[in-house]
């Protein structure tokens, strides 16, 4: 199970509190809307992937011998990016319905 801003995510901080003027408002005035946690996740990504390095290079240099914690460490990295990429598709597929929509 991914631990940090991705799992954590409520409904009223991707789509914003009730009244407070819906999505695209959230996401843009309020410090917990949806921009900001879509960037608190890549940024957990991002260090879940340097700690994997970082394990990876000492388990190679012998710097460590704990086999189990640098496999964790990459299954943990490798679990939320795929989780960030199936956001990202399906933010996507979003974005092409809305597109497509005529007015």
């Amino acid at each position: 199970m991914i631990t940090g801003p991705i799992s954590n995510i409520r409904l009223d901080q991707v789509g914003g509190a009730a009244g407070t003027g819906g999505p695209s408002s959230a996401a843009s005035t309020q410090p917990g809307g949806f921009a900001q946690v879509l960037k608190n996740s890549i940024d957990e990504v991002s260090r879940l992937q340097q700690d994997a390095s970082k394990a990876v290079d000492e388990l190679a240099t012998g710097d460590t011998q704990n086999f189990s914690g640098v496999m964790t460490a990459v299954e943990k990295s490798d679990m939320a990016f795929k989780t960030l990429m199936a956001i990202r598709s399906k933010l996507m597929d979003a974005y092409q319905e809305i597109k497509s929509i005529t007015v």
